[in-house]
């Protein structure tokens, strides 16, 4: 019986460990390049365009990706909490891409309920960005990158709620790197 016991907690344990690994989704040292979006909120709401290259071009000294396929309120406070550096810096660069079946509708309701300053996209590429190489199971990718693209954080949660969490941590990270 004792030897059952023991063999059983080492089964839990090995189980535990397992599920308890990090998640990793896209690039870790430097972004992957240009990819383009449909906007449906913000001051380019309507157009298909390159965040990355208008951040790139204005010469912003940090960015914050948001990539997401799922669009609720733990995601709002995310955002909101990115926002809030955001008020505070213009020069950050902030942007939602909702992946992997998020619509525009979902993000333009979002925006009617919280009125996130953040702007809300939805990649061109319904799986995002194949450079990217975004994890299916990670339901948000985080990248908070400095001018030139380097990245100084990466990101990556199983569900909306983790992230949310995670949130100002994340707006750290994001006051980090425009330093």
């Amino acid at each position: 019986m004792r030897s059952i016991l023991m063999a059983l907690a080492l089964v839990i344990g090995f189980g535990y460990m397992a599920n308890a690994e990090e998640i990793k989704s896209g690039p870790t040292e430097k972004i992957a390049g240009a990819f383009n979006v449909k906007a449906f909120t913000g001051e380019k709401k309507g157009d298909e365009l390159c965040y990355v290259c208008k951040f790139g071009g204005e010469a912003r000294p940090a960015v914050v990706l948001i990539f997401t396929q799922k669009a609720d309120d733990n995601l709002v406070k995310l955002v909101k909490s990115i926002d809030a550096v955001q008020k505070t810096n213009e020069k950050l660069g902030t942007v939602v891409v909702g992946v992997g079946g998020v619509e525009g509708a979902d993000l333009e309701k979002l925006q009617s309920e919280h009125k996130l300053t953040t702007a809300l996209t939805v990649a061109s590429d319904k799986d995002g960005p194949k450079a990217y190489k975004l994890n299916k199971d990670a339901v948000v990718t985080v990248l908070v990158y400095k001018k030139g693209g380097t990245i100084i954080k990466n990101y990556a949660f199983a569900s909306t709620k983790e992230a949310a969490a995670k949130a100002e941590e994340i707006a750290k990270s994001a006051k980090s790197a425009l330093e």
